[in-house]
């Protein structure tokens, strides 16, 4: 026999495993993020060490890493309930 949810549960439920995905799509980011500049920072000091370029990649990645965190994860929960409204709405609207 199942069990009936409400559907400000299934909403929850639903924010959380975004909310779970995204994490886990920032953390496999970042450690990507750190062996690949880390391995640039190692090429830089043996192949060139006379010219500094690694923290060009290093902050310019730096900048797109902090934009996913940010977004993916930080204000995730303010846009999907701002979406839940969003469609609630239209759901109404389109009721009438």
């Amino acid at each position: 026999m199942t069990q009936e949810i409400s559907l400000e549960e299934y909403k929850k439920a639903y924010r959380e495993i975004r909310k779970e995905e995204e994490k886990r799509g920032f953390l496999v980011h970042l450690v990507v993020y750190v062996l690949v500049n880390a391995m640039l920072i190692a090429i830089n000091f043996i192949y060139s060490p006379e010219e500094i370029w690694f923290f060009y990649p290093l902050i310019g990645w730096g900048i797109g890493i902090s934009m996913h965190y940010l977004f993916g994860v930080r204000w995730l929960e303010k846009e999907l309930k701002e979406r839940e409204a969003k469609a609630e709405y239209r759901a109404r609207e389109m009721k009438k």
